[in-house]
């Protein structure tokens, strides 16, 4: 899973929590982020959402990063840096979901994280050249040793990640969902 697709899902796992929470949210005066169906999704993403893309970036780096930036020549100060402002891009959806989801919009709030889930899509299918094989920046920009996703460990690590991620996220989603509703 490259780097811009799980952006677009984190962010689409923010807004779809923030619908899962309505009845909380609705009811609610707290800020969005003070609220307890943020605290779920926070942890959620911290252990699911991150440890896929950590996964990914420790790797499969340079596939990750689409092979844009050589990631031996990032510090590690700004991988950190990165993977937090990664968790700010899940609290940004559920802002903006919590948003909608206050101003009864739901559905446009549904229609966000489709959009932001089709971006996700769109990216891999924008990049495919540079997916459809797995290795180094050093062998991407010099043409050599490059394996096919479908042949490599990338492909296993993608479907296991996603798989992750959907399961994770849909247990998350649900238990917000039908939490808010016991109460």
């Amino acid at each position: 899973m490259p780097l811009p697709t799980l952006i677009c899902l984190t962010f689409a796992s923010g807004v779809a929590a923030a619908l899962a929470s309505r009845v909380e949210l609705r009811v609610s005066p707290r800020p969005p982020l003070l609220t307890r169906s943020f605290g779920a999704f926070a942890l959620a993403t911290a252990w699911i959402t991150l440890p896929v893309g950590l996964y990914f970036y420790v790797f499969h780096g340079d596939w990750f990063l689409l092979y844009t930036v050589d990631v031996d020549r990032i510090p590690s100060a700004l991988v950190l840096v990165g993977f937090l402002l990664l968790g700010g891009v899940g609290a940004l959806g559920f802002v903006a979901g919590a948003s909608l989801t206050r101003n009864q919009r739901d559905s446009i709030g549904g229609a966000v994280a489709a959009i932001a889930i089709l971006a996700g899509g769109a990216a891999v299918l924008v990049a495919r050249e540079r997916l459809a094989v797995v290795g180094t920046y050093a062998q991407w920009s010099g043409g050599f040793g490059l394996v096919s996703f479908a042949e490599g460990p990338a492909l296993q690590g993608a479907i296991l990640g996603g798989a992750v991620l959907v399961v994770g996220h849909a247990f998350v989603l649900a238990r917000l969902s039908f939490g808010g509703r016991r109460a």
